[in-house]
């Protein structure tokens, strides 16, 4: 065997050939540009189809606009899914050869509201439970008519402006492939509110409010509300203060100044003018401004004051979340062995739900104190004054009913699924007034359920859970049933009166 000369011998390190450096510089190139590719892409907003995270006030959120597959919130998991699964069940059916034809209802809300919110996450969940009901019940029973049927879509608003026109903008976009035509929820009554009702207007897309009760918002075009606006609670008040137990006594009008809040700006100065000006402790309320801080203080400094006037009754302008501040106070005050009534609006319903309700519960049981509030609707007042109430309107609510066999374990007391069902089901009885023919596949047209909204009166009043809602020209539900709810010293709720704003006899409206 030949051996190998040196010469012969392969090269231990060999020269690389050119082409191979040419070729991993090529390569480092397009890694590194790759990485500054990777890292200068922004991260994705998107947080499911129609819903995405935008930045407002220093934070971002998730809002738009979904058919239920997109919980806002894990709170809300439950619902959407319900929601989510009657969509998939309507739009299915649709398209079945000779299939029922469908329309689609947005359901407008903060849905994940915050601290400072007058809302609750407990109150959100009960207002989309609400609403689900109506739209199981329209689909799935003749009584309310039968088609179109009804796809629930949720819309987040946010809180505030830029992610409110985020979720309008999806629904002017979604308008024609979703066939959206109206509008429900819709929130509370803040300034907010009514800018997303004057856009809807601009869409030809009507509004159906469920809980907001603003007298200001009786101006604004395309709306209808199921809850009697603060006029008219302020009205019942009155009406409720000249029975017998308060007939005599002094009242104190203690008022939110906050100018961003329709619901309080409006509520204490209806309720003054109502009130003969003989009965009032003071000839001006007592004021202060839930925009800034401090209302505990406030309220300790001004307890002297209250009792120098020696009110029989307090009436609370204000929102729910505020009254620990107040009641903590009043229940130390120097005037302590003379009992008081305080009397509020509706949004004291969500004072059960918010943080400091201990503080209000201790209150009621250690400082000679009776909480009252003019509520939108309470289970209570089915057996209260049953005569005001039409039987099948409450049957989704009744042991058995769709309410209560889907969501067993959640309460009516705050009153906020009642009115969200009323919302709903008042939606689509002004809807199917716009088909022409029953099971017609004619397209309904968005300004022709506008049209039918001062339809809704009269032989055509609509049998609310909460009540019948017939509605005048300017949107608001002629002398509604208005429940005087009292809040217990253990936080249960009971119906001790059912009024309204009839300045006759007080009752509410019924069908002649």
């Amino acid at each position: 065997m030949a051996t190998l000369h040196a010469q012969d011998r392969p090269d231990e390190n060999p020269p690389v050939p050119r082409w191979r450096y040419i070729a991993a510089g090529i390569v480092a190139l397009l890694l590194v540009g790759g990485g500054v590719t990777f890292l200068l892409r922004p991260e994705s907003t998107d947080c499911a189809e129609g819903v995405k995270k935008v930045e407002a006030a220093g934070g971002t959120r998730c809002v738009g606009l979904t058919d239920g597959s997109y919980p806002f919130t894990k709170d809300l998991r439950d619902v959407s899914r319900s929601i989510e699964k009657e969509n998939q069940r309507v739009t299915r059916e649709a398209a079945e050869p000779d299939g029922t034809p469908y329309v689609s209802i947005v359901y407008l809300l903060g849905m994940a509201p915050g601290r400072g919110d007058s809302n609750t996450t407990e109150s959100v969940r009960h207002e989309l439970e609400g609403a689900y009901t109506a739209q199981y019940e329209v689909n799935h029973h003749r009584g309310h008519g039968h088609t179109p049927r009804i796809r629930l879509l949720l819309g987040d608003v946010g809180n505030e402006e830029a992610q409110r026109d985020y979720t309008l903008s999806q629904i002017k976009a979604r308008r024609g492939t979703d066939r959206i035509v109206a509008a429900a929820g819709l929130g509370t009554s803040l300034t907010g509110t009514n800018a997303v009702i004057s856009k809807l207007s601009k869409l030809d897309i009507a509004a159906f409010g469920s809980v907001i009760t603003a007298d200001e918002l009786e101006k604004t075009g395309g709306l209808v509300r199921v809850a009697a606006p603060n006029a008219d609670e302020a009205a019942a008040a009155v009406q409720f203060l000249k029975s017998k137990e308060h007939a005599k006594d002094k009242v104190l009008i203690v008022q939110d100044a906050n100018e961003q809040d329709l619901y309080t700006k409006t509520l204490g100065s209806r309720f003054g003018a109502e009130l003969p000006k003989g009965r009032l402790a003071a000839p001006e309320p007592m004021q202060y401004d839930s925009s800034k801080s401090q209302l505990a203080t406030y309220f300790s400094n001004q307890m002297a004051n209250l009792c120098l006037k020696s009110p029989g009754i307090v009436y609370f302008a204000g929102r729910g979340r505020d009254l620990p501040d107040f009641l903590a106070p009043l229940a130390n005050r120097q005037c302590k062995s003379e009992q008081i009534t305080v009397l509020s609006g509706d949004d004291v319903s969500q004072a059960a739900q918010a943080a400091g309700f201990n503080d209000v519960k201790q209150a009621l049981r250690n400082g000679n104190i009776k909480l009252l509030f003019t509520g939108l609707a309470h289970p209570g007042a089915w057996t209260e004054a049953p005569q005001y109430f039409d039987k099948n309107a409450i049957v989704p609510f009744r042991p058995g009913g769709t309410f209560s066999t889907t969501f067993k374990d959640d309460s009516l007391d705050d009153g906020q699924a009642i009115m969200g069902y009323d919302a709903v089901l008042t939606a689509v009885t002004t809807i199917r007034k716009a088909v022409p023919l029953e099971n017609s596949h004619q397209e309904i047209k968005r300004d022709a359920v506008l049209q039918m909204l001062t339809t809704l009166n009269d032989t055509n009043a609509v049998p609310g859970a909460s009540g019948w809602i017939s509605l005048r020209n300017n949107g608001s539900p002629k002398d509604k049933a208005i429940p005087i709810i009292e809040i217990a010293s253990n936080g249960a709720t009971r119906t001790v009166d059912v009024t309204s704003s009839n300045t006759g006899n007080g009752h509410p409206y019924t069908p002649e």
